[in-house]
């Protein structure tokens, strides 16, 4: 599946990379907003035919003021060379451009933007060629996706391992009742008060009760409970 989803992945970057030189593009990127700042990806550039390169800049107050939000679906934002937005992006994205044309969607992690910029002062088209449009968005939800997966699979892990960790517990519960002849109760006020006393976790305890020498018991282990 790897394989598959990587394939498909360079697919959309080469046609992303042969749209981009049709038009005449420097740099095409994708940004969106993490918190106060842009998460800033890049996914073709002409001086630098490399792969994508994440990196994050402090957010500005320009870019609310262009509107985005409100841009028409299907159209493009224009930023000549000299304006404020077009030194941003410059400074932000590509020192080969000088004007940009920008256009905003709603993604699945929030209001993404797809940026094109060009070396000339201000843009040789005034809309953004469908091709470029959904190969990018296409790579967007594809970064999306491998995050979100990524994230999911942490919290399996997590989960996994807090499972793990109360089977633990219940081992050691029930080898100290069988041992020490005392109630499931009993068995888990003492657990819990010896871990605060020596500041580890249950699980940490548990497995220390466990994993004891081959022959002694848990009482013999951490004393008598009563």
């Amino acid at each position: 599946m790897e394989n598959t989803h990587a394939h498909v992945i360079a697919g959309a970057s080469s046609g992303l990379h042969r749209a981009a030189i049709g038009m005449g593009a420097e740099v095409i990127a994708l940004f969106q907003n993490a918190g106060s700042r842009l998460e800033v990806m890049y996914f073709w550039s002409r001086s630098r035919n490399e792969g994508p390169e994440r990196r994050f800049v402090e957010s500005e107050p320009i870019l609310s003021k262009a509107n985005l939000s409100k841009a028409v679906p299907g159209t493009s934002v224009t930023a000549k060379a000299g304006s404020p937005l077009a030194m941003f992006l410059s400074d932000s994205i590509s020192r080969d451009s000088q004007s940009f044309l920008l256009f905003p969607w709603d993604g699945d992690s929030g209001v993404r933007t797809g940026v094109v910029g060009f070396s000339e002062s201000q843009p040789p088209v005034r809309d953004v060629p469908d091709a470029v449009v959904e190969n990018l968005k296409f790579l967007g939800w594809a970064d999306w996706s491998v995050r979100e997966i990524a994230r999911l699979r942490g919290e399996l892990r997590t989960v996994s391992e807090r499972l793990a960790g109360r089977k633990l517990v219940e081992r050691a519960k029930s080898a100290l009742q069988a041992e020490q002849s005392i109630s499931e109760e009993q068995a888990y006020e003492y657990l819990r008060s010896l871990s605060r006393k020596r500041r580890i976790t249950l699980t940490e305890l548990s497995a220390e009760i466990l994993g004891g020498r081959p022959g002694r018991n848990p009482a013999a282990r951490i004393g008598s409970v009563t």
